[in-house]
């Protein structure tokens, strides 16, 4: 039997000025059987503020909650930008460096945007 996939999608990029987040959430829409995680770490965070305009990818964030696949956010990001769980909305999880580091590490396929 072939080993699972174990697939990331890692959102490095700002939402503003780029569309590399918005491809990043309608790329694990596309992959959802592959039950891919997003991760977002560097300016990446800022995708997730609940202050940001979303209009554009919003729909992709809903159906991956309700798929129940995981969102998850760097702690270490979020502090060296100022920010902190307050900021974000409800959708994601806030997880440490170290296990963000432990799931990009392990993973079969990262996709970097």
């Amino acid at each position: 039997m072939p080993e699972e996939m174990n697939l990331v999608i890692l959102l490095r990029q700002p939402p503003h000025g780029t569309l590399y987040p918005v491809e990043g959430l309608r790329m694990a829409v596309a992959t959802e059987d592959f039950d891919p995680l997003v991760i977002a770490i560097k300016d990446g965070v800022y995708t997730f503020l609940k202050e940001t305009d979303k209009t554009v990818y919003q729909m992709h964030i809903d159906f991956l909650k309700e798929i129940e696949l995981d969102i998850w956010v760097d702690k270490k990001a979020l502090e060296e930008r100022g920010l902190t769980q307050e900021d974000l909305m409800d959708a994601v999880e806030i997880k440490d460096h170290k296990d963000v580091l432990e799931k990009i590490i392990g993973a079969n396929t990262v996709i970097p945007l």
